[in-house]
């Protein structure tokens, strides 16, 4: 049995939330996604991903759903790039993306960008995913860029990570609104809780508390 949590939020800066999630505990279907890009583009980036997948079929082996998951991510990386091609003036689509999907004892996380996916096993939490993202010097101070996304103009190269599943396994997915905000040790004591959806409040009152200068948004999915 698999029951998922979830909230998001445009924090208190953004006038605009580019986040965008799906979830689907029936199709063991888990989405994170990240939007970037000025005039409503990242909404648009981050939203076409989670509605596709919304509409989308799956069917056939593990192996085989995994397949037909990353040829459909980077279809929608070529509808961002035809867009891109459209609107010209050295434009920008984007979104990262965190998918996690699950089948039996059988587990897949695949992503681009720093959007993440945390594992509470047994009282120890992990990364799944690293993230595609580094720290550069500007005038400003150090700013963190993305290395890999589904962004246009840009190419994508999906990491794509299968793994065992175990009774128990708690997962978060999440954007950088929510984790630059908490500490890893917040995270693993809201995972821990017997209940929840008390995790899950948590971690959003928590960064809320704070500047939130950024959109955040949180899945959290109960193995």
């Amino acid at each position: 049995m698999k029951k998922s949590y979830y909230a998001t939020h445009p924090g208190h800066v953004r006038k605009n939330n580019e986040d965008s999630f799906y979830v689907s505990d029936d199709r063991s279907l888990w989405i994170v996604c990240d939007g970037m890009g000025g005039h409503q583009e990242g909404n648009f980036a981050s939203h076409l991903v989670t509605d596709i997948f919304e509409q989308m079929q799956m069917s056939g082996s593990f192996d085989n759903k995994i397949e037909a998951i990353t040829s459909q991510i980077y279809n929608i990386h070529m509808i961002l790039k035809k867009k891109v091609q459209k609107i010209g003036h050295n434009a920008i689509i984007g979104t990262t993306l965190v998918l996690l999907h699950i089948e039996g004892n059988k587990g897949v996380s695949i992503h681009a960008g720093d959007s993440r996916c945390y594992l509470l096993r047994e009282g120890k939490l992990s990364l799944v995913t690293v993230d595609h993202a580094k720290e550069i010097q500007t005038p400003n101070g150090m700013r963190k860029v993305l290395t890999n996304a589904l962004s246009a103009p840009a190419d994508l190269s999906l990491e794509v990570k299968k793994f065992k599943v175990e009774e128990g396994d708690v997962f978060l997915l999440c954007t950088d609104g929510l984790y630059d905000n908490v500490t890893p040790e917040f995270i693993k004591d809201a995972l821990s809780c017997n209940l929840l959806q008390i995790g899950l409040d948590m971690l959003i009152s928590s960064v809320l508390s704070k500047e939130a200068n950024d959109n955040l948004t949180a899945v959290i999915v109960e193995i």
